[in-house]
Order: C-alpha cells, then sequence, then structure tokens
C-alpha cells in the first residue's frame, strides 16, 4: 500500500477536525430596544456673533409668550421657566441686568401647548423644530409641549441664539418632578449656548 493511501483517512479527517474546533459556542446578550429621550432638543447659534462672557442680557417682555391653557392652571409652570432660563443664563457667566435699554442682548421665550402651538406656527415662526414623536397618541393626560427660548443682539435686533424643545406634559404630574423636569430640559437647551472669553 502506498503512504499516500494510508494516509488517507487522516486527510480526510482532517478537515472535519478544522470546522469543529472553528465553531465556538458563545453567548451573547441581546441589548434592549434602543430608548429614545422623551425631551427633544435642537438649537441654533449665529457662528459670526460671539457672545463674551460678562455681557449684560435682559428679558425683553414683548417677546415672551406663554399660552395658558386651563389643564395646568394649578402649576407656576411660567414661574419655573423664568427662574430657570435666569439661573442658566448666569451660569453661562451672563450679567441678568432689570432693563433691556443698555443691555448688550435680550431674551425672551415661548412656553405653549401642541393645541395652542402647532409644529407647523413651530417651524413657521422660528425656523427649527425639534420634531419630538415619541409623545403617546389618545392619552388625554398628555399633550406635546413646546418651548423656543431665544437671544436677540440689542444692536442689531438679531437672533443670535435660539433653542427649541418638545416634550410630553402630564397635567397631573407633582410639583417636584415637574419642577425637575424643567430644569432639567432647561439645563440641556443651554449646553448648546457658546459663550466665549
Amino acid at each position: 500500500m502506498s503512504p499516500f493511501l494510508s494516509r488517507l483517512p487522516y486527510l480526510l479527517l482532517f478537515p472535519v477536525f478544522l470546522l469543529a474546533t472553528a465553531c465556538v459556542t458563545e453567548t451573547q446578550t441581546t441589548t434592549p430596544r434602543m430608548k429614545f429621550s422623551e425631551t427633544a432638543v435642537i438649537s441654533v447659534q449665529d457662528p459670526y456673533s460671539k457672545i463674551k462672557k460678562g455681557s449684560t442680557i435682559a428679558w425683553l417682555p414683548d417677546a415672551v409668550m406663554f399660552y395658558k391653557d386651563e389643564r395646568m392652571k394649578n402649576a407656576p409652570v411660567r414661574d419655573l421657566l423664568e427662574e430657570e432660563i435666569s439661573k442658566n443664563i448666569k451660569a453661562k457667566n451672563l450679567q441678568m441686568v432689570e432693563s433691556v435699554n443698555g443691555a448688550r442682548y435680550a431674551v425672551a421665550y415661548t412656553a405653549a401647548l401642541e393645541s395652542a402651538l402647532d409644529d407647523t406656527a413651530i417651524i413657521r415662526r422660528f425656523g427649527l423644530l425639534p420634531g419630538n414623536t415619541q409623545i403617546p397618541k389618545g392619552d388625554a393626560n398628555v399633550e406635546k409641549g413646546n418651548l423656543i427660548v431665544y437671544i436677540f443682539d440689542n444692536r442689531n435686533n438679531e437672533v443670535v441664539w435660539r433653542s427649541a424643545a418638545q416634550v410630553g406634559v402630564r397635567f397631573d404630574m407633582p410639583m417636584e418632578e415637574r419642577q425637575a423636569r424643567i430644569r432639567r430640559i432647561l439645563g440641556e437647551m443651554f449646553m448648546t449656548l457658546d459663550v466665549v472669553e
């Protein structure tokens, strides 16, 4: 018998051996479905207008638009919004002053539920839309809420930064939870405001 034929059974078993050692059982854990944030935020800042630390900024009352809703009558949302906007402005090392006259910048906001200000109106008026699609439909206790904050340059009355957020507003939310949520949303919005030395 030739040496090749005597080794033939081993040569035929070699590919089987390779396949057997190449097959390794590996346990893989599947990740849960992708979780989307309950808040959608979008911001735009004029790249040619540098907001410097220490600049003065004041409320522009004529541009503040808060759409009241009877379902929210027991929640002091307007006061919370203005308090948190002021805190975030100060955290950016901008100096809040009383009068818009003489201030370098002015700040204002618009807050409304979708029934008062829908997506089409937001995109038409403000030119940006977060597009939050995570709001449950058919729940009378929840409605999409919109918040747009903008900063004007008082020298030319142009908007130098604007940010919009959309979130599902629960009418029965406890006050502490609502306050924490407003704080978090405005924190996310103001993170996008670039202030330079």
